[in-house]
């Protein structure tokens, strides 16, 4: 081998190789230039990201103070209002206590109320009660005119005539109101005195007399028909009621029939004490002697004479004699006998009564 290859073998670095290394390095320095722009580029966009995500977490953050503000404003106005609440409930309670003792005091009030009233009941109860008429008393200034008339025991009969004659003062102008109305005969004035002279006699009556009304004409019949059988109390207030109803009610008419009416008398249930008659003359009929034709003072006579021995015995009659003024002259000295008789009474009424 020669020295010039020797040589060459010894050399380590040739142009060649400083050439590669050179491009090699050069190469790098490309490289890593490029890289260190495109990281710039990279971190300002990525800054770019931070910086909006920042801004948007100060505009969240910006917001979310607001809605912290508004909640707090919120809370403290709920505490106001609890606290409100709280000093009303125990301002309730406080009412509450309070109308809960005045309930209390009522209570007890009323009890005590209660317990008085009872003791004044008990009290009126021993107190003396003035009794009221249970019958309205037409012209009360004038009781004289009945006080005659002798009401004895405890259950009467109050014998009402009701026949046409009691229409008027006369049998003429009697017969001459026959055709009237059943109104106007209802009003008629006579008729009129004689059921305000019964209405007297019931105001008079006790609390405890009992009593039976029976109107009779050419038959006899009790002031409520379907209680024939039965005695009245004035304490009984409905049926006195019903009495007083019925008496303004009644019509007279036909004839007079006193026999029929003392024999229903003798078949009542029980016998009266006494017996009250409101009457203005002797009968017009008989059972016992029947008659056809115009009855005359005579026969009105005989009819009176049968009649009275039907009446059951030792009952005092009473009679209220409103007269006719013609037709029946012997009528009062007659109903006189059968009060001494019987030790009861006469009265004849002014023909003005009740009115003047």
């Amino acid at each position: 081998m020669s020295i010039a290859a020797k040589r060459r073998e010894t050399e380590v670095f040739s142009l060649s190789f400083l050439d590669c290394i050179c491009c090699g390095f050069g190469a790098v320095l490309l490289v890593f230039l490029l890289t260190i722009a495109q990281k710039t580029s990279v971190d300002r966009s990525v800054v770019a990201q931070v910086r909006e995500r920042v801004r948007q977490a100060e505009n969240e953050y910006k917001v979310t103070k607001e809605d912290l503000d508004r909640i707090a404003q919120m809370l403290a106005a709920a505490q106001l209002e609890l606290q409100d609440i709280n000093a009303k409930n125990v301002q309730d309670q406080l009412n509450l206590s309070e109308r809960k003792r005045e309930l209390l005091l009522m209570l007890q009030q009323t009890g005590a109320m209660k317990e008085a009233l009872d003791r004044l009941l008990a009290m009126k109860k021993d107190l003396p009660t003035e009794e009221h008429a249970p019958v309205p008393i037409p012209e009360i200034d004038r009781r004289q005119y009945l006080t005659g008339v002798k009401l004895h025991g405890e259950f009467i009969v109050f014998l009402v005539r009701a026949s046409g004659s009691m229409l008027d003062e006369t049998i003429d102008t009697a017969v001459a109101r026959l055709d009237d109305s059943d109104l106007k005969k209802r009003e008629a004035p006579k008729w009129q005195r004689t059921i305000h002279a019964l209405e007297w006699m019931l105001a008079s009556l006790g609390p405890e007399t009992h009593f039976q009304i029976l109107f009779f004409n050419e038959d006899t019949t009790p002031i409520l028909p379907t209680r024939g059988d039965e005695w009245f109390s004035t304490k009984d207030k409905r049926t006195i009621g019903e009495i007083v109803s019925r008496l303004h009610a009644v019509v007279p008419q036909g004839g007079a029939n006193l026999e029929r009416a003392f024999t229903s008398i003798r078949f009542l249930p029980r016998l009266p004490d006494s017996i009250v008659m409101f009457t203005d003359g002797l009968p017009t009929r008989s059972d016992s002697i029947p008659f056809d034709g115009d009855v005359g003072e005579e026969q009105r006579i005989r009819f009176f004479e049968i009649a009275t021995k039907q009446l059951p015995p030792r009952i005092p009659v009473s009679t209220i004699l409103f007269p006719l003024l013609t037709g029946d002259p012997a009528a009062p000295g007659l109903y006189w006998e059968l009060a001494n008789a019987t030790r009861g009474a006469m009265v004849s009424p002014s023909k003005s009564w009740p009115d003047t």
